[in-house]
């Protein structure tokens, strides 16, 4: 009997030991996972009163650092590219094109949580939610003023992006949600590339 509570009390020392870093080093984990990596989203903005403002769905191709296709196929097509150095942003039914720098462009997209590569903790503060329904959730607080949301909090299930939830300083909440994710995928670097169609309007870029 001794010798099985001295095991019981280790055992609880180490979970309790793994608990107090599990917030920050599952997350970290996690966007490592998304390296190379591809998915479905569904995307749902929310107004203050949770009345359903606008539903989106499309793909998404992540090549980490730097490169990402976010493509939006419902109700309207919009392509995101980043290749590295610029983003793009397409309006097909505008035939509009955006061009910006990366580090500028990615401010307020949603995507650009998933894209860091440097400790978390220089831009966040990582706290723990804890298990709701059938995910994990860690909150991050940015340390910045300047950023368009004031919490983001993501969405794990075994180390794994399963959903995202952006709130702003208004009180709306734009909701991500991450199907079919496939994990290190060998990309065509073709898909992180951009050429404005013939015709359409470019604006920004040199």
């Amino acid at each position: 009997m001794k010798y099985f509570l001295i095991v019981i009390t280790l055992v609880s020392c180490f979970l309790n030991v793994a608990y107090a870093e599990t917030a920050e080093q599952r997350l970290k984990t996690a966007l490592k996972s998304l390296d190379n990596a591809t998915a479905n989203f569904k995307q749902t903005v929310l107004s203050e009163d949770k009345q359903i403002l606008q539903q989106s769905s499309g793909t998404v191709a992540i090549s980490r650092p730097g490169k990402f296709s976010w493509i939006y196929t419902a109700p309207y097509e919009q392509q995101i590219i980043a290749d590295g150095s610029e983003l793009w942003v397409y309006d097909v039914d505008l035939d509009q094109v955006t061009v910006k720098p990366m580090s500028t462009g990615l401010t307020s997209a949603p995507i650009m949580v998933l894209m860091k590569q440097n400790e978390i903790n220089s831009d966040f503060t990582v706290n723990e939610v804890g298990q709701r329904k059938f995910l994990y959730w860690v909150e991050l607080e940015p340390k910045s003023t300047e950023l368009e949301y004031s919490r983001i909090y993501i969405g794990l299930e075994n180390k794994i992006v399963k959903a995202m939830e952006l709130r702003d300083g208004f009180g709306q909440s734009t909701q991500i949600v991450f199907e079919n994710l496939r994990q290190n995928v060998i990309h065509n670097p073709m898909i992180f590339q951009f050429t404005p169609p013939e015709g359409v309007d470019v604006f920004g870029g040199n």
